[in-house]
């Protein structure tokens, strides 16, 4: 059986305080790995490629800089960081269409409520003041079905 481990409250304070006492690295000495280092080169590769260098030989260019790669490592790396940047941009894209879908969804929503709120008598209606909720409409779910309590069965 693995056992949790604990430390002290003191132990975790004095290894906060070393970590800030720690000396800034310069930059040049910062670890990069390959897949970061991908999104930032991504464009010279591509134009390195269009310029009609093949992978193999851009991998041996890089590795003049002491840069070591395989082909295959440049091609899966490019990959990954062409997905990542596909998905950053439809994140934006998502965001900023947000704000224009929200009415839609609105105007989509009111006129489904509108419908269930037929069912309300004038009498209703009158009585209340407000549009309100009867418990005989059901209550809809994130794609439009209706939800309802599962009570039949207790």
């Amino acid at each position: 059986m693995p056992m949790v481990k604990s430390f002290t409250q003191a132990q975790w304070d004095a290894a906060a305080r070393r970590l800030d006492a720690l000396p800034e690295k310069p930059a040049h000495e910062h670890r990069v790995n390959v897949r970061d280092a991908m999104k930032s080169l991504q464009p010279q590769i591509v134009g390195a490629e269009r310029k009609g260098y093949t992978q193999e030989e851009i991998v041996q260019q890089i590795a003049q800089d002491g840069v070591e790669i395989s082909a295959a490592t440049l091609r899966y790396a490019m990959k990954h960081a062409a997905i990542e940047d596909r998905s950053a941009q439809a994140e934006r894209h998502a965001t900023t269409n947000t704000d224009a879908a929200l009415p839609r969804v609105k105007k989509a929503s009111h006129a489904r409520s509108s419908n269930t709120g037929n069912a309300r008598t004038e009498s209703q209606k009158k009585r209340d003041g407000a549009i309100t909720r009867l418990e005989s409409t059901p209550v809809k779910g994130f794609l439009g079905f209706p939800i309802r309590p599962d009570t039949e069965n207790l």
